[in-house]
C-alpha cells in the first residue's frame, strides 16, 4: 500500500538532506560523476534523444504500456538518455501489467512499481542472473511503499550488483563486475 502524502514528503525530505549534489561535486567514483554529467545534467531533449537512439521511442513506450501510472517528464527524460547511452539489444518491461520476462541475456531492464515484494523480487534476481558487466536495471517508485523499499534495499546487496544510485523516484543498480567494491549513491535529482 502506497505511503501516505505526509510520509512520502518526509522521506523525501530526508532523501534530499542526504543526497549528493546533482553536479557531481563530492563524488569520488569516476563512473557515477560522468553518469551525472553526461545523463543527468545532459542538455539533449527527448525529441533528439529518440531521433539519435530508435531503441528509446520503444522502450518508452513499452514503459507507459506496462505501468499504470505515467513517469513524469524528468524522469522519461533520463531513462531515454540512459538507454541512448547504453544502447541495449536486448531488454526487459515489467510492470503491473506485464510480469517477468528473463531468458536471455539483458542489457537494460524497467521494473514498475506496485509489485508484490515476493514477485518482484523473483524475478529480478532471474535478470541480474542473466545481466553482464553493462548491464542496468531501473526501479520505479523505490520509495513509494514498504514494500519497495524493501525490495531495494534487498537488491543493493545482490552479490552481482556493484553499483546503486537512488535518485528517489528510480533507483539504478548496475552489474559493473569490472568493479571489486560496491558502492551506493544517493544524488538530488
Amino acid at each position: 500500500m502506497r505511503y501516505a502524502t505526509p510520509i512520502i514528503l518526509r522521506k523525501y525530505l530526508q532523501y534530499h538532506w542526504v543526497a549528493a549534489n546533482s553536479k557531481g561535486h563530492g563524488v569520488h567514483s569516476p563512473f557515477v560523476f560522468k553518469f551525472i554529467q553526461e545523463i543527468l545534467n545532459a542538455k539533449s531533449t527527448m525529441v533528439g534523444v529518440e531521433n539519435s537512439a530508435p531503441i528509446v521511442k520503444k522502450i518508452l513506450q513499452e514503459i507507459e504500456a506496462v505501468s499504470s501510472s505515467s513517469l513524469k517528464p524528468k524522469i522519461k527524460l533520463l531513462i531515454a538518455r540512459l538507454v541512448q547511452s547504453l544502447n541495449p539489444l536486448t531488454f526487459s518491461v515489467t510492470g503491473e501489467l506485464k510480469p517477468f520476462e528473463a531468458n536471455a541475456p539483458i542489457d537494460f531492464a524497467f521494473i514498475g512499481e506496485g509489485q508484490d515484494e515476493a514477485k518482484m523480487l523473483q524475478g529480478v534476481n532471474k535478470l541480474i542472473d542473466n545481466m553482464h558487466s553493462n548491464s542496468c536495471i531501473i526501479l520505479h517508485g523505490i520509495h513509494t511503499d514498504s514494500t519497495m523499499e524493501a525490495g531495494w534495499n534487498l537488491l543493493k546487496k545482490h552479490s552481482n550488483i556493484r553499483l546503486t544510485i537512488d535518485l528517489f523516484s528510480i533507483g539504478i543498480l548496475f552489474c559493473r563486475t569490472a568493479q571489486k567494491e560496491q558502492e551506493h549513491f544517493i544524488i538530488r535529482y
